[in-house]
């Protein structure tokens, strides 16, 4: 199921602000899951949970350093350096920020890394309405792109491609994730690098599939 993660130092805040997007999106006859997370002193955590737990928005706190985490000290980060972080790996998924201080002067300097600043006191079902729209267009986007993916790759096993194709290709598995020996040059070993490709892809846009009709 296709999720959306709230990240938050404040279990209070979690939980809070859960069970209001939750029974938002159920009001919209939306089935997708909201799920949250304390702030993650590893990074590359973040990757993994995004992808294993099919995360296609975030939201985050900006003030993520205030507040201990299961008896470790606070991270030494805030929201504003976090969306920078998860768009090295993750350029286009929807990233919000659900502050109580939507002014505050480093979070309007990384506007441009959010899809919108929301505010604590002031969220509403309206801006639920953005978010599920902004959902929408990145699973769109997704599957658009691995269509594109899976043509590309018939294309270079087949022997047809140019070096733009190759180009092309690796810029698509990096946003996609997906792991391919982009650096094969022989027709025959493309062959056999896209047949065991082929069940992984042909899954994954199953699950993209699945998660647009949710």
């Amino acid at each position: 199921m296709a999720k959306i993660a709230i990240v938050d130092d404040s279990n209070d805040q979690r939980d809070t602000y859960s069970k209001r997007l939750s029974l938002f999106l159920k009001n919209k006859n939306s089935t997708i899951e909201v799920i949250t997370t304390c702030p993650f002193s590893d990074f590359n955590k973040y990757y993994d949970w995004i992808k294993n737990e099919n995360i296609i928005a975030l939201i985050f706190d900006e003030k993520l350093h205030n507040e201990s985490q299961k008896g470790s000290p606070p991270v030494n980060y805030n929201g504003s350096y976090l969306v920078i972080k998860i768009r090295e790996s993750y350029k286009d998924i929807p990233i919000f920020t659900l502050t109580n201080f939507p002014d505050d002067e480093e979070l309007q300097r990384n506007f441009n890394q959010f899809e919108y600043i929301l505010s604590k006191k002031d969220f509403s079902d309206k801006h639920v309405d953005i978010i599920l729209r902004a959902c929408q267009r990145y699973l769109d986007e997704n599957k658009k792109q691995l269509s594109l993916y899976d043509e590309l790759t018939r294309k270079i096993a087949s022997g047809n491609a140019v070096d733009n194709d190759f180009e092309s290709l690796k810029a698509l598995q990096l946003k996609l994730q997906i792991t391919y020996n982009i650096n094969l040059k022989d027709k025959e070993d493309w062959l056999k690098e896209y047949e065991n490709q082929i069940s992984e892809l042909e899954q994954i846009k199953n699950d993209l599939e699945s998660k647009i009709k949710e």
